[in-house]
């Protein structure tokens, strides 16, 4: 019987090492940057820990507060639709790219942009990568309109930012 008492002690010791272990990867994974529920899952698994761990480790990190899909969600939006200028299709794009679950991504997307202006974005982008003369041309305008549909724009807001720049061109 002893021995059984001390293999049930050395299985609570591993365990609990093996609890420990992982919340402090967890930890280090999460200082370096925020990750999604998804990557980090994945990171922990490529370390060697097993799926039952890995779930209690993340269920912990969502408690306190340092998992938050929802959070990152927003700011990659804000920084996919301020600093890149992409259109709404493609940062529905990289949000899966990046690993956001669809059901999240799609419960709050509206919410995260709906301060942006992508017709205003669409032209701010034409005019960074110096477009404009080529959208007075009809065979490099269809280029240009690829180019922006690339970029997650759909027609009403490539028709917009054309009909404000070519209007904007007239007055000069």
């Amino acid at each position: 019987m002893k021995e059984y008492k001390n293999s049930e002690n050395i299985n609570n010791k591993t365990e609990n090492k093996s609890a420990k272990d992982i919340m402090t990867a967890a930890t280090n994974i999460l200082v370096f940057a925020d990750n999604t529920e998804k990557s980090l899952r994945d990171k922990l698994s490529n370390r060697g820990f097993d799926k039952e761990t890995i779930d209690s480790a993340v269920v912990k990190l969502k408690e306190a507060g340092l998992i938050n899909d929802a959070r990152l969600i927003r700011s990659y939006t804000e920084y996919l639709a301020d600093k890149k200028l992409y259109g709404r299709g493609r940062i529905k794009l990289e949000l899966q790219r990046k690993g956001f679950d669809r059901e999240l991504i799609s419960e709050s997307f509206e919410d995260c942009v709906s301060d942006v202006d992508f017709e205003e974005n669409c032209v701010k982008l034409i005019r960074k990568k110096n477009l404009v003369k080529k959208i007075r041309d009809s065979k490099t305008a269809q280029k240009v309109n690829a180019a922006l549909a690339r970029y997650g724009y759909g027609y009403a807001e490539i028709k917009y930012a054309y009909t404000r720049l070519l209007e904007e061109n007239e007055e000069e």
